[in-house]
């Protein structure tokens, strides 16, 4: 069984989505585009706001799925950068 079809393709895409933007964060970071932890902050929130759009979930379900991705974008980020 493949990862995809363990975690049904809504988290698998949410998943990939946050390994992107952490890779992106990273690469931006290190090309000094993103320097401060509120523009970071706010790179994430735009990615996330256009990439939910092509979701039809319920606010309390998509606001838990957001919060995941900025936990899990930040920790990543702590533990190799900050």
């Amino acid at each position: 069984m493949r990862l995809q079809e363990y975690c049904g393709r809504t988290e698998f895409s949410i998943l990939q989505f946050t390994i992107k933007v952490t890779d992106d964060i990273k690469e931006k970071m290190v090309q000094k585009k993103l320097l401060h932890k509120v523009d970071i902050v706010q790179y994430i929130h735009q990615q996330m706001d256009h990439f939910f759009q092509k979701f039809n979930l319920k606010p309390a379900l998509l606001q838990t799925y957001k919060n995941e991705v900025l936990n899990s974008v930040m920790f990543k980020l702590k533990v190799s950068k900050f």
